[in-house]
């Protein structure tokens, strides 16, 4: 008797701890900015933008398929639509493809980098219209690299421009930092900072790519909200390769390299391969945009994860998509070769897989992890490219300009 009232007591005691939690779980204070009129010019920033789409500014893992004068005349033309910044900044080409305007502020403190990439990635899959035409159809600029970036290489630019066009200050110095061949990791955005490196800065703030501005994205916060990205996920591009003798299709043996490597998929794709795991950066996101919600279960949830942690991750299990994406490397099957013939055995097939990886995973955690799961000598693993995560920025100093 007395053991059903303890407990009955605990229970009511936990219910009451929730409860006040997911009370207090409020939107966190911030002070509004001060509103400001702009006016710009935006038959001007479309037409920069539909002239940067029409660049052809492709990379490729095969650099022979390149075509370099495109990559030329786009940095050609930032000299050409941008006389105030091309006016006022040192400019220089820094590594293979990257772009580097210099702008002296009223003080070297605290510096500002603004980046982005102005290479794409080839046109695949089948388009309605021309994928590098700009055409604006229902109200919106048509074309590759539109989102992916060219989108916030053209803000950038312009916004500079406009501040420059209307004699504002520029009170800390500025980099506006620009590499063409993002897509395919290649070194220019490294060599961008090796050479500020060199010359001694220690940027304040980088803003890159970063995230959108999403909704309906997560349960029953129905605001619009601004994605800050913290971190960026680690990579590597894997080669499962399978070997035999080959021979002819009318006398098969029972394994071939097809079946090894149609196995190892099986197998990579049974169940979770990696735990859904909490970090630093998710954490922040759901502490700050579950406050949000309308739903006085779902704050309950993200006010207690120390007790609903096990409920969050089976939610983002069945809803799968970006949410589970935030909590564990995710793994994507994108190529497979064998034979060239239908009727030939092949000597050799190969299966590509891209892992995206979560902080505090290693590209070597992930290639163990691999081969433990396949647990087959005759399938080789080879990491053909990959990057550990990056570290996650912090939310303090800096931070506070993008959210105040």
């Amino acid at each position: 008797m007395w053991i059903a009232i303890g407990v009955l007591g605990v229970l009511v005691l936990l219910v009451i701890i929730l409860v006040i939690r997911t009370l207090r779980f409020k939107p966190k204070s911030a002070p509004s900015p001060e509103p400001f009129d702009v006016t710009l010019d935006e038959k001007r920033i479309v037409e920069s933008l539909q002239a940067m789409i029409r660049f052809k500014t492709i990379s490729h893992q095969d650099k022979q398929k390149e075509d370099r004068e495109a990559f030329a005349n786009f940095r050609e033309y930032l000299k050409t639509r941008y006389p105030l910044i091309n006016a006022r900044a040192t400019y220089e080409d820094v590594g293979e493809t990257g772009v580097l305007f210099t702008l002296k502020g009223e003080s070297n403190e605290k510096p500002i980098v603004l980046m982005s990439h102005y290479d794409v990635v080839p046109e695949n899959g089948e388009w309605e219209h021309d994928p590098f035409s700009g055409m604006i159809i229902d109200d919106a600029i048509y074309g590759r690299g539109t989102l992916d970036t060219k989108g916030t290489l053209c803000s950038v630019m312009e916004a500079v421009e406009h501040w420059l066009a209307q004699k504002s200050p520029i009170k800390h110095d500025m980099y506006l930092a620009f590499s063409g061949d993002e897509e395919t990791r290649g070194p220019s955005a490294n060599a961008i900072v090796e050479h500020l490196n060199k010359r001694g800065v220690k940027p304040y703030i980088v803003l890159d790519e970063g995230g959108a501005i999403v909704e309906n994205v997560f349960p029953s916060v129905k605001k619009k909200a601004a994605m800050i990205g913290l971190a960026e996920k680690g990579y590597a591009n894997v080669r499962l390769e399978a070997h035999s003798q080959g021979g002819h299709a009318a006398t098969p043996p029972k394994t071939t390299p097809i079946t090894t490597l149609a196995d190892a998929v099986t197998r990579l794709n049974k169940g979770t391969l990696f735990k859904l795991k909490k970090t630093d950066a998710t954490m922040k996101m759901f502490d700050t945009i579950a406050r949000h919600a309308t739903s006085f279960p779902v704050k309950m949830i993200f006010a207690n994860l120390w007790l609903f942690w096990p409920l969050v991750r089976a939610m983002a299990k069945k809803s799968g998509g970006e949410m589970i994406s935030l909590l564990h490397t995710t793994q994507a099957f994108t190529q497979m070769e064998g034979s060239e013939a239908m009727n030939v055995l092949p000597t050799k097939a190969t299966l590509g897989v891209n892992y995206r990886i979560l902080t505090n995973q290693t590209v070597d955690e992930v290639k163990d992890t691999i081969i433990k799961r396949i647990n087959n000598p005759d399938v080789t693993v080879n990491v053909v490219q990959g990057a550990d995560p990056t570290t996650i920025s912090q939310t303090t100093g800096s931070y506070d300009a993008l959210t105040d």
